[in-house]
């Protein structure tokens, strides 16, 4: 039974000193159940960073960290006012709590994955930038949002066998977003490109941190026997010493 948890540092201590060793805890900035039926399994505590006060506690716990997709993110943190006229719902505590897991996870160097939302976290928190709105910035030879999910073609422009299979350049994904990855942070690598241009996934460095990739679209959405669903999963799960029996 796949395990969704929101406890105390206490029960979380007290649950996993009475399980088996190789019983791995991931956190999710915000949950739900598309990711965490992507990502766990019998040997996997999910922890939603979202529903717990004292983030602190669990921090001690992690294994990994996934920074899920969501709200648009507050411009002030990359310094650009005139997006603010442009962005939809701003969810200024989770902004913190992104920033807060991010930095955790860089220090640390915990294994990090983003979605949507979260490849943009980790752009913006490395010094990277935002569009706006990619309609009227980029314009719509890409279609990234209509109404609801779309799905477009990615080009991989740079091998990246964390996110995707070996032997293949070109992967149709989900699509639902309205911002972007405009000026790339120092620390970030583009692997991937819609049509546009607009970048798709990216990985950190490993002269800075051993694992940290993102994707823009959204992996755990994507069906079963999807190869870039299986990919992620697969190398976040080694990333974190996960143990298939």
């Amino acid at each position: 039974m796949l395990r969704l948890l929101s406890l105390t540092i206490f029960s979380c201590i007290t649950l996993i000193g009475c399980q088996k060793t190789n019983l791995k805890t991931i956190i999710l900035s915000k949950a739900g159940n598309n990711y965490i039926k992507w990502i766990a399994d019998e040997n996997i505590i999910v922890l939603d960073a979202y529903t717990i006060n004292n983030t602190d506690s669990i921090l001690a716990l992690a294994d990994g960290i996934i920074l899920t997709g969501g709200e648009d993110i507050n411009p002030l943190l990359y310094n650009d006012s005139s997006n603010l006229a442009v962005c939809e719902a701003i969810n200024h505590r989770r902004d913190s709590l992104e920033q807060k897991l991010f930095d955790f996870a860089f220090r640390h160097q915990i294994p990090l994955m983003g979605v949507c939302r979260g490849m943009q976290m980790m752009n913006v928190a490395t010094g990277g930038s935002l569009y706006g709105d990619l309609p009227s910035e980029i314009g719509t030879e890409v279609v990234h949002r209509n109404n609801d999910e779309v799905m477009h073609d990615i080009v991989v422009t740079d091998t990246c066998s964390l996110i995707f299979p070996l032997g293949k350049d070109t992967f149709k994904v989900n699509s639902w977003h309205h911002q972007g990855l405009k000026d790339i942070s120092a620390y970030l690598q583009v692997v991937a490109k819609s049509h546009d241009g607009l970048a798709e996934a990216i990985v950190m460095d490993k002269a800075f941190h051993p694992f940290m990739i993102a994707v823009q679209f959204h992996p755990e959405r994507l069906g079963k026997e999807d190869p870039v669903h299986l990919q992620m999963r697969e190398s976040f799960h080694q990333a974190i010493g996960h143990q298939k029996k």
